[in-house]
């Protein structure tokens, strides 16, 4: 008995160790939660992810702070995000939460306003920065759009069909996009799929009935890769592209020639780094994550929330790949930087 007491003694006393080496220095300890897609459809984000973390660990190693990292697999279904968030709060004793599903930000939003924990979501919900304590990473979507419309219109082209899934990001990114696109496109349909839709069959009759000169394609992975298979394979040889679709595609194979606007392209160091790491040639958020993560690290580090203004002000200071930050009059961060992108050889590329 007294060996066996004698061993677990020790077993616990190595993981104690394990546990003070991750923080030699004895620095005050800052957990970030993060509740983000990481299985599944979305695996793939979630490995991203983790490089992404990987990336902030070596680059706070001089901070006056040591940063946890708390993730969860919260998955796109909002039902989740109110138990996630709570366990975060008052088991994990999280200091701040962030990710990139509308749907989580807005169940997270309100708990983290009422117990004073900054949170930081890239995405279209406006609800997501409602209270002093919630703010989003959010790009100039009407800059983007005009970049959208001005390419189509340039190509001699002016009937568009806007298809988009049914899904609150997609819901709140058309409702913004609609007013540029109809100031000088021609919206010849306007559409929306369910989640979880499968077979496009129906959608992609009603698309060939409008004739539309392009299709705006907006939605998440798998829908996406979905829809363009069943594009081609129905030989509809209607062009597509959309706000920030590329990016959201698990696969580009086949759909060559494809171009779309994206809110920011990540920096090479960022993307060698990132391939260093065993990363493929999409980053899937891994820029967005890296970023987020280093403006809540700039705000602990130079201010405190117990001042979010002075915290939201430090937060935009906070090396990016993606391009300077701002602050925006709503007190979220901005991006203004926007770019053309297109597929060749099943890969992105910046256009000129």
């Amino acid at each position: 008995m007294k060996k066996v007491l004698c061993v677990l003694c020790m077993a616990l006393s190595l993981v104690a160790c394990d546990k003070a080496n991750d923080n030699p220095q004895n620095k005050p300890v800052v957990k970030i939660g993060m509740m983000l897609p990481l299985s599944g459809d979305f695996a793939a984000y979630g490995d991203a992810t983790k490089r992404a973390i990987q990336m902030v660990k070596e680059d706070t190693v001089d901070s006056k702070n040591y940063y946890d990292f708390v993730l969860e697999d919260s998955g796109t279904d909002s039902s989740k995000a109110s138990s996630i968030i709570r366990k975060m709060v008052f088991t994990d004793k999280i200091n701040a939460v962030m990710g990139y599903i509308s749907s989580t930000a807005m169940v997270v939003a309100p708990i983290a306003n009422e117990n004073k924990i900054p949170s930081l979501f890239f995405v279209a919900a406006p609800e997501a920065s409602l209270g002093e304590y919630n703010l989003r990473l959010y790009p100039e979507i009407t800059i983007g759009t005009k970049m959208l419309a001005d390419k189509i219109k340039s190509e001699n082209k002016k009937n568009v069909a806007v298809v988009y899934q049914n899904v609150p990001a997609m819901n709140y990114l058309v409702i913004e996009m609609l007013p540029v696109l109809k100031q000088n496109l021609r919206v010849v349909l306007n559409e929306n799929f369910l989640p979880d839709e499968k077979n496009f069959f129906a959608l992609l009759q009603k698309i060939k009935k409008a004739k539309p000169d392009y299709i705006i394609l907006e939605g998440m992975p798998p829908s996406l890769d979905i829809f363009m298979k069943q594009l081609h394979d129905n030989n509809i040889n209607i062009p597509v592209t959309g706000y920030q679709t590329i990016g959201m595609m698990n696969t580009l194979d086949g759909n060559d020639g494809m171009w779309d606007v994206d809110s920011a392209r990540a920096t090479q160091e960022f993307f060698d780094r990132y391939q260093k790491m065993g990363g493929t040639d999409n980053l899937y958020y891994a820029d967005y994550v890296y970023t987020m993560l280093m403006a809540l690290v700039n705000g602990f580090e130079n201010a405190s929330p117990d001042n979010m203004a002075e915290f939201i002000a430090a937060a935009s200071q906070a090396k990016s790949p993606i391009g300077d930050l701002t602050v925006t009059a709503n007190k979220d961060l901005g991006i203004t930087k926007h770019i053309y992108q297109r597929v060749v050889n099943g890969k992105k590329e910046v256009m000129e």
